[in-house]
């Protein structure tokens, strides 16, 4: 997703009048960012999935993420907001569609996720569980790099972007990348 289309600051304008009642605002927002979110998804699915056949489609993907959303009585207060909550219900959605393909194939639950399409370091996870544990359990340790590792990897920001919505320097997000994906790392093949 791209926070600065449009004009900088936009989707933080939108989130507000939002916030503020104005039903128009949403859907200028919804938008502004679809495009980017289903192409998104359709990024994640194929990383995940590859040429494997999925239940799940982009669209769909996309829409679940939306109704997860607008579901929610969150009054987003930024971006920032706005994004991590999309990363979270992202998260869940491909964990839960991990799960019930697991549990559809002997020997299933097996995810293959990649945490950094520009390093292209792959981290193997034997149970979807075990990468949100590993995610949760980054969160209580740090939240901000479970943010930018959220950021980076679910919802496709670049480190430009994230650092705008966070309010950090570039080479801070870089520091908390390399150090999330490292510890995930670590996690995950202990």
């Amino acid at each position: 997703m791209n926070p600065e289309q449009g004009g900088q600051g936009e989707v933080t304008q939108l989130l507000g009048a939002w916030r503020d009642g104005d039903t128009g605002a949403r859907d200028r927002m919804i938008a502004l960012v679809y495009d980017q979110v289903r192409q998104l998804a359709a990024r994640h699915l194929r990383r995940q999935y590859g040429s494997q056949a999925v239940t799940l489609q982009p669209t769909e993907l996309a829409n679940e993420l939306f109704i997860k959303l607008l579901n929610t009585d969150a009054a987003w207060d930024d971006r920032r907001h706005f994004y991590n909550a999309a990363a979270v219900a992202l998260r869940r959605i491909l964990i839960d569609a991990a799960r019930a393909r697991g549990s559809d194939k002997r020997g299933g639950g097996r995810a293959h996720l990649t945490l950094s399409a520009a390093e292209h370091e792959a981290i193997e996870s034997n149970d979807a569980d075990v990468l949100d544990d590993a995610l949760n359990a980054l969160r209580q340790l740090d939240p901000r790099k479970c943010e930018i590792i959220e950021m980076s990897y679910l919802l496709g920001l670049t480190r430009e972007q994230i650092a705008s919505a966070l309010g950090v320097s570039v080479p801070t997000v870089d520091r908390d990348l390399r150090f999330a994906r490292a510890w995930l790392q670590q996690r995950l093949t202990a």
